[in-house]
């Protein structure tokens, strides 16, 4: 009895110790287990892991905009608008004594004949146009200038300057006879008479960088005029309110030639007065002495008017995250989500001009707009909830199959917007944005930015740079060394 009742106390004691051991011991989450197995693959796919290893390889405050350019290129192209045949282009002299004229298409032409005849519409000789001042700042993607038609007999040169570059001649005016379009001679009386060829120019800026266009260092060939081969005194153009938008009917476009331009490229037309009112000589405020395409592929300048001496221009920084949902590790593609946040700045600009002139140009205030987020890829094909700051974007709550891979096979589309919205207390800094998925069986598991040296399930990117297609692994070479 004395063993027996020895012997039960201490089995009691065992099944209570292993009991402890078990409470004690810690079950990996399937969380945790999903991620051990991640940074297991990904370290056996490139390397092991700096300690000092971030994965915010964005360029700060010089990352402007979604595919905006960090820096200035300015291209002046070998050749302008193609108009094909223009032997059947006349010139009618209205008035002798000035030599007023205006463009006639006998049969139109083989290229372009559409814009022709609706830009000589839409600016008739000596009649006074009343369109909107252009004021141009460059916007998130690259665009063409194209002069259409200039005349008058002046001779001058068509320049642009865009931010604080020194101007560039797209092409210089040495012809004195009116309207005319490329491919005609220019006047034996001031030119050898070979074809004019009225070059175009190729943009790229950071979004809100100013750029003019204008005529300068103008001399008047006027046969009449008093002062006869003087210069005038101050160039013309967007620098000064001697260009305006041109009321062209919607959707005429310019045919190029070796320019493919995206289905939702937009033009816009100015017209340019080579006189400055007051003048000693005639201005007679026709904007047709110099008519140009702004072309954008796809998208144009702003149009930031001047009123009561200030116009406004928006500029963002914007981050790209790419994601992986842990739904398939190993493929480390990145495109499972592929988000962009664009923080906007709005600057208000303050324009002073002396005799027609501007003479400065200063930033007066700095507001901000609300921050935007536009989903461009979805290949993941779990469900998820996407928080930025503090707004929530479900999967399964938009117009899209949760099982379906958007954007991310084939033939993609990097400017593609699959749902735009707008978002709170989001901090470009400290990366505040979280990606929850529904794992295994219902189990949700939660990836947000990777601290230095984790292995990540996020990374952040310029918006410059392109995911990968479905299966294919982000290149080693975008980790810093």
């Amino acid at each position: 009895m004395k063993i027996r009742s020895l012997v039960l106390p201490v089995s009691l004691v065992l099944l209570a110790t292993l009991s402890s051991c078990v409470k004690d011991k810690t079950i990996p989450s399937y969380e945790e287990v999903q991620k051990e197995a991640y940074a297991n693959s990904f370290v056996a796919k490139y390397g092991e892991i700096s300690s000092n290893q971030s994965w915010d390889f964005t360029t700060g405050e010089a990352q402007l905009a979604t595919r905006a350019f960090t820096s200035i290129n300015v291209q002046v192209l070998d050749q302008g608008i193609d108009w094909g045949d223009v032997s059947k282009i006349k010139t009618t002299v209205k008035d002798a004594s000035w030599l007023y004229s205006e463009i006639q298409i006998p049969g139109g032409v083989e290229k372009n004949g559409q814009l022709l005849d609706a830009m000589v519409n839409a600016l008739p000789e000596k009649t006074k146009q009343n369109g909107k001042p252009a004021v141009l700042v460059a916007p998130a993607s690259g665009f063409y200038i194209f002069p259409l038609f200039c005349g008058g007999c002046l001779t001058f040169d068509l320049k642009v300057k865009v931010g604080d570059q020194d101007p560039v001649i797209v092409f210089s005016k040495d012809w004195v006879n009116f309207q005319t379009i490329n491919g005609m001679l220019k006047d034996t009386a001031y030119g050898d008479g070979s074809p004019i060829n009225m070059r175009g120019v190729y943009i790229e800026a950071p979004v809100g960088t100013p750029v003019e266009v204008y005529i300068d260092n103008i001399y008047d060939h006027t046969p009449v005029s008093a002062s006869k081969g003087k210069a005038f005194p101050a160039p013309c153009g967007t620098t000064n309110g001697r260009a305006v938008y041109v009321d062209i009917p919607e959707g005429i476009k310019p045919e190029l030639n070796g320019i493919e331009l995206k289905e939702n490229a937009m033009v816009k037309y100015i017209g340019i007065e080579d006189i400055i009112n007051p003048a000693p000589q005639r201005g007679d405020d026709d904007f047709n002495d110099v008519v140009l395409a702004v072309v954008g592929n796809p998208d144009i300048p702003q149009e930031s008017i001047i009123t009561e001496n200030q116009y406004e221009v928006t500029t963002a920084r914007a981050k790209r995250y790419m994601i992986e949902d842990l739904g398939a590790i190993g493929d480390f593609d990145f495109n499972d989500v592929v988000v962009d946040v664009e923080e906007y700045t709005v600057y208000t600009h303050k324009v002073i001009t002396e005799n027609g002139v501007k003479t400065s140009d200063e930033i007066i205030s700095t507001t901000s707009a609300p921050t935007k987020a536009f989903i461009r890829a979805l290949g993941g094909t779990i469900d998820f909830e996407l928080v930025i700051g503090s707004t929530k974007w479900v999967k399964s709550q938009s117009e899209y199959n949760t099982t379906t891979m958007y954007n991310t096979q084939g033939t993609i589309d990097y400017t593609k917007v699959l749902a735009e919205f707008e978002v709170t207390d989001y901090n470009y800094d400290a990366n505040n944005i979280t990606f929850r998925a529904n794992g295994k069986d219902g189990q949700m598991y939660t990836v947000s930015f990777p601290k230095t040296g984790e292995a990540p399930m996020m990374i952040a990117v310029d918006p410059t740079t392109n995911w990968m297609n479905e299966r294919t692994s982000i290149p080693s070479s975008w980790f810093s060394e």
